[in-house]
């Protein structure tokens, strides 16, 4: 990360935990980001839309909590973890012991809160209960349908040849490898996808949109049953353009 620091940089954005990857940084990687920082001056911004979206061993630490020198702009809302997504209501936390950010960035941020384009009257009106009533078994049941499907996903997925899945620990997204030389008239992730889409009826983004070619992103907060039946028809894809198959199906048929 130092090594891509140069004087254009001004500052380095965190996403934890990621969307597409379904990561989520250790408490001792997040120290390191900031101890770069801290040594080259440059603030964090830390998108933690999915905070605490997180499932198996890896607990969730926000940037705020760790900075004792580097200001750090947090970003939040209530879309992901309250499973409000279509309500997009959020903030900007400032964590500046120093006063390093000075007046400017809090008055730039000022004027983008009174803009027009905002969340509505009543949804600004909700947040205080949304943010205090919600109870444990909530977020409870939603991160255990969350792992639930990420196990279902990795073991399914991780037999077939041709595909890779890497595990997920939050974020409500897995990312896929696919292996598009063993597969007959697949170039990438984009082609994997339309054709997955139209042969099987499975929905997947190719994860090209996110400058990571070769992959595909899928979603954990889906039924169980559905992502049974996706793993199934994702398989029969697989096999469907399966090189070595297609090949011995071409030699064994005298063509």
């Amino acid at each position: 990360m130092a090594s891509l620091i140069d004087d254009r940089t001004r500052l380095i954005v965190v996403i934890n935990p990621s969307n597409p990857c379904g990561s989520v940084y250790t408490k001792e990687q997040l120290e390191a980001i900031l101890d770069v920082a801290e040594r080259y001056q440059v603030p964090v911004l830390s998108d933690e839309v999915y905070a605490h979206v997180t499932f198996g061993e890896r607990p969730f630490y926000s940037m705020g909590s760790l900075t004792k020198n580097v200001p750090v702009l947090t970003v939040g809302g209530i879309a992901k973890r309250f499973l409000v997504p279509g309500w997009r209501l959020g903030w900007v936390v400032i964590h500046d012991r120093n006063q390093s950010f000075g007046e400017e960035i809090r008055a730039g941020l000022r004027r983008l809160s009174q803009r027009v384009l905002g969340p509505c009257s009543p949804l600004q009106a909700a947040l205080p209960t949304i943010l205090s009533e919600c109870k444990p078994q909530f977020f409870e049941s939603s991160l255990a349908l969350m792992k639930n499907i990420s196990d279902i996903f990795y073991d399914n997925l991780s037999c077939i040849p041709e595909l890779y899945p890497v595990k997920s620990y939050g974020a409500m997204y897995m990312l896929i490898g696919i292996k598009v030389e063993k597969l007959y008239g697949i170039e990438n992730d984009v082609e994997f996808t339309q054709l997955l889409m139209s042969e099987q009826s499975v929905f997947c983004l190719p994860a090209k949109c996110f400058q990571y070619p070769n992959f595909i992103r899928v979603v954990l907060t889906c039924p169980e049953e559905i992502a049974r039946e996706a793993c199934v028809r994702i398989a029969q894809f697989c096999k469907d353009h399966r090189k070595s198959a297609l090949t011995n199906g071409h030699v064994n048929g005298g063509h």
